[in-house]
Order: C-alpha cells, then sequence, then structure tokens
C-alpha cells in the first residue's frame, strides 16, 4: 500500500510540516498523533491535523490546510481526557500492531493517513473510511468521536 500512503505523506511534506518522528524526540513531549486526509473529489482542503501531547496536561491538536493560511497551524486545545480516550481506544484497537486497511481502492474515496510516535516509535495506518469495516471502521469511528476537530472540512 506504500503506492497510496506516499501521496499523503508528501502533502505533510508539502506543507513543511515536521515528520511525527521528529516531534516526538523533542524534550518534554509524551507522544504525537497526527491524521492527514486526501479528499478524492477535491471538495475540500486536503488537511493535516497533529495532535501533540506536552508536559503534563498540555494537548494541543494544529490544523493545517493545503494552500491557506500560508500553511500556518491553526491551533486548538484539547481536554486531556478527550486525548485519554483515544489513546485508550487505539490501544483497545491494538492500532501499533494494525497494517494498512486491506483492500484499498484505488481511486473515488477519501484516505486517511492516521500515525502515532511516542520517543523513538512511530507506527502508522492508512484506511478509506467510506469503505471499512472491522476493527478499521472502528478506528475511524474512534477519530470522529475523539477528534472531530480533525476532520473539520475547509473549501
Amino acid at each position: 500500500m506504500d503506492y497510496q500512503a506516499s501521496p499523503l505523506r508528501a502533502i505533510a511534506d508539502q506543507m513543511r510540516l515536521e515528520p511525527v518522528k521528529t516531534l516526538a524526540l523533542r524534550p518534554g513531549t509524551r507522544a504525537v498523533f497526527r491524521l492527514t486526509v486526501r479528499y478524492h473529489d477535491r471538495r475540500a482542503r486536503d488537511s493535516v491535523g497533529t495532535l501533540r501531547h506536552l508536559g503534563r496536561d498540555e494537548v494541543k491538536l494544529e490544523m493545517v490546510y493545503r494552500g491557506l493560511f500560508d500553511h500556518k497551524p491553526l491551533s486548538i486545545r484539547i481536554e486531556p481526557q478527550r486525548l485519554e480516550a483515544f489513546k485508550t481506544a487505539l490501544l483497545q484497537l491494538r492500532f501499533d500492531a494494525l497494517r494498512d486497511q486491506p483492500d484499498l481502492p484505488a481511486y473515488g474515496v477519501d484516505l486517511w493517513l492516521l500515525e502515532r510516535a511516542a520517543g523513538s516509535f512511530a507506527w502508522s495506518v492508512l484506511l478509506a473510511p467510506a469503505c471499512a469495516q472491522g476493527v478499521y471502521a472502528e478506528l475511524a469511528e474512534t477519530v470522529r468521536r475523539c477528534l472531530p476537530e480533525a476532520l473539520r472540512q475547509v473549501a
């Protein structure tokens, strides 16, 4: 599936965003999560949401939209309880052992790349929420429930 993940990784690169691995190694950073969304039909701008757990209770989501605000992030504070709910759900879904969603369509669906990094560990999963089943559908629902701001569409 790397042929589909590469264009999603390129979105963050084109916006000049630091990789999650690099962010996770910064002093005081406990965990980093990133959701990159590519809209297949261009109904909204591709987006990258980076959730950073800094220090004890500082949690912030930085949203960047392709082609807007010179790729400057919009910063949103997230309650620590929501971060904990998100982390617990990922743990229950065994996110760190998931592979990319099987049988992804080559075109015609929105794609998400969900990444997690802590210390020197990093993991990512590629999925298409519209046709996700089983654990991948649960993963998409977890993102919708815990981080709806990361899915806000901007035309």
